[in-house]
């Protein structure tokens, strides 16, 4: 039999010395490159701008924050000290707090109040 062959003008992979193996391989990695290339989807972040971590604030306190929604990302859940207190959809949010430490959780939820991973907190020390 005949390794060397012609079809259509693509030579037989033997018919230049490369092994089947390299010659499929080669094959495949440049119909990739004409593949249509899809967009890489930006993750939800949150980006706690003030205050500072650790800040000494007065009431009422104000966090201003940064929001990129993505995907499900619907709201924000703010949370005090690991517990609940509002629903938010614009920076920034205001809140008054007793007097010492505590700690500001803000985290991505979709429209039935699921948490996403996306999240950002502050400790702070109210006055």
């Amino acid at each position: 039999m005949n390794d060397n062959f012609s079809l259509s003008g693509v030579s037989s992979p033997r018919s230049h010395g490369q092994s089947s193996v390299s010659w499929l391989s080669s094959a495949f990695l440049a119909g990739l490159l004409l593949l249509p290339t899809l967009p890489v989807m930006a993750a939800t972040t949150i980006t706690i701008l003030s205050p500072a971590p650790n800040a000494a604030v007065h009431n009422p306190v104000v966090v201003k924050y940064k929001y990129h929604k993505e995907g499900r990302a619907n709201h924000i859940h703010v949370m005090v000290d690991g517990q609940f207190l509002k629903v938010t959809h614009e920076s920034p949010v205001t809140m008054k707090l007793p007097p010492g430490k505590h700690t500001i959780l803000l985290q991505a939820a979709t429209k039935h109040h699921n948490l996403l991973d996306a999240s950002a907190k502050v400790d702070v020390r109210v006055k």
